[in-house]
C-alpha cells in the first residue's frame, strides 16, 4: 500500500471516530435521556473516541514523516 493510500485510510479512519465521538456527545447531552448512567456511559465514550482519533492523528504524522 503506497502512501497516499494509507493515509487516506486513517484519515477516513480518524473522520469515524470523530462522528462517533459526536454522536455520543449528543446522546450524553440529550435532555430526553433522564438515566444519568447512560449519560455518565455516553460521555465517556465521546471521551475515548475523541482519543481514538487523536492516536489516528499521530499514526497520520508517523506514515507522513516516515514514509
Amino acid at each position: 500500500m503506497d502512501k497516499k493510500t494509507m493515509i487516506s485510510e486513517f484519515e477516513m479512519a480518524q473522520s469515524l471516530e470523530l462522528s462517533a465521538a459526536e454522536l455520543y456527545a449528543k446522546i450524553a447531552s440529550d435532555g430526553d435521556i433522564q438515566e444519568q448512567d447512560i449519560k455518565t456511559a455516553f460521555k465517556t465514550l465521546a471521551q475515548d473516541e475523541h482519543r481514538h482519533a487523536q492516536i489516528v492523528h499521530e499514526i497520520i504524522a508517523l506514515i507522513d514523516k516516515t514514509l
